[in-house]
């Protein structure tokens, strides 16, 4: 027998991670009434390369705890990007606002637990460990919703009722699939795995992105946590039937590990814990990001980089978009299809042509050929890089100043012009 929570919520909030929990800070800073879910207890680890662009930066720093991530993690203002050749390209990030510039590291068992904690001191309830089951319509006129739980470790069912649901479960797929939001599995698939190390023998000062040693359409990564600890991983996106390449994120991190290049670099370094694995949902530019009484945000409504596999500046800023619109919603008593469809226009306006420009330009990443003599061109013409760390940390300025075939056109044209090494 289910026992139900006899409270009735504003906003319930299924996952706690970035995207869930930035909902339920700033919803219950507008004073809603705000229950946050998640099958794990905090602090939790996840699956992550780590990295925070300065848009991400900027909203922690509106929430008021960037400097306590900071404190434990590492910022950077140089990225260095390897060619399949090896060819390295070094250069510094775009610097605009010294609170934000450049990619900070920070882990993701310390991220997250504090935006949690922040949603906790602004009013909101956290419930864990709780895996939500099903979310369906509440009351006689179905003016709520109605989720239905299982409390982790002793299996008791739990219901709770809310008059909106924000469903903020990142890749995991199960509980849109079972409430009908999503019937099929996203086509855009990035498959990743990462392991952290120590004891790197060369101090690291950049963020990395390789190219060499991974099977493209797909790239590597090294995250400085300091001087000698660093995030490293890689991602390949989900391979086609006769592909030869990785079939998951573990054999895509093996073969970036062991390649030459890579492996000098680590040469008595230590890999500490385990590698751990996650699909990214890339498929925003054709997901759902809505339902009946119900807003997605986040990696649940596919918010992910399609170039990058970033996604926490995402979940970030649509939990913030959220809980503008569960606020609108809730104090004018009006959860209406048309009132939901005003959420979806928003995420849209800000990042449809973003996305669909990133899907053109992944397929760039197939050619090795193509790709290290966009990599030279970046390096010889400052203003072709600053246009990719614009895609890479200022998307969503770059989709309202450029079209995509503009794009295109531009980094065709200076590839074109540049020599190879």
């Amino acid at each position: 027998m289910s026992h139900l929570d006899g409270h009735r919520y504003d906003v319930a909030i299924v996952g706690a991670g970035p995207g869930g929990a930035a909902t339920a800070a700033y919803a219950a800073e507008k004073g809603l009434d705000v229950l946050l879910l998640d099958r794990a207890g905090f602090p939790r680890d996840k699956t992550c390369g780590d990295g925070l662009t300065p848009r991400a930066q900027r909203v922690l720093h509106e929430m008021g705890i960037l400097d306590e991530a900071l404190g434990a993690g590492h910022r950077l203002t140089a990225m260095e990007i390897v060619a399949p050749t090896a060819y390295q390209a070094t250069t510094p990030m775009l610097q605009r606002d010294p609170q934000t510039d450049g990619v900070a590291v920070v882990p993701r068992l310390i991220l997250d637990e504090l935006i949690v904690r922040r949603a906790e001191a602004r009013g909101a309830r956290l419930e864990t460990p709780v895996r939500v089951t099903d979310v369906v319509p509440d009351g006689a006129e179905g003016d709520g919703v109605r989720l239905t739980a299982e409390r982790q470790g002793g299996g008791r069912e739990v219901e709770f009722r809310a008059r909106m649901a924000v469903i903020a479960t990142g890749a995991g797929m199960g509980l849109l699939r079972r409430i009908g939001l999503l019937e099929q599995p996203p086509r855009l698939l990035m498959l990743s795995a990462r392991a952290y190390f120590s004891d790197i023998p060369r101090p690291l000062e950049e963020i990395g992105v390789h190219f060499a040693g991974v099977t493209l359409p797909g790239y590597g990564w090294v995250f400085p946590l300091d001087g000698d600890r660093a995030n490293i991983g890689a991602g390949v996106f989900r391979p086609g039937r006769k592909s030869n390449g990785p079939r998951n994120g573990q054999q895509a991190f093996a073969r970036f590990v062991a390649s030459p290049h890579l492996a000098r670099a680590l040469s008595g370094a230590r890999q500490v814990g385990p590698v751990k694995a996650a699909p990214l949902r890339l498929d925003f530019a054709t997901a759902p990001t809505y339902g009946p009484r119900t807003l997605l945000v986040g990696e649940a409504a596919g918010l992910v980089s399609p170039v990058t596999g970033e996604g926490i500046d995402y979940a970030l800023e649509s939990g913030k978009i959220a809980a503008e619109h569960l606020h609108a919603m809730l104090t004018d008593g009006d959860c209406s299809e048309e009132r939901l469809r005003a959420y979806d226009r928003e995420l849209r306006r800000r990042y449809q042509r973003l996305f669909v420009l990133c899907n053109r330009l992944r397929w760039l990443f197939l050619n090795p050929w193509v790709l290290t003599k966009l990599v030279v061109a970046a390096d010889r013409h400052p203003d072709l890089m600053d246009l990719c760390l614009r895609i890479v940390l200022e998307n969503e300025q770059l989709a309202d100043a450029f079209r995509a075939r503009t794009v295109l056109q531009v980094l065709l044209t200076r590839t074109r012009a540049a020599a190879l090494p």
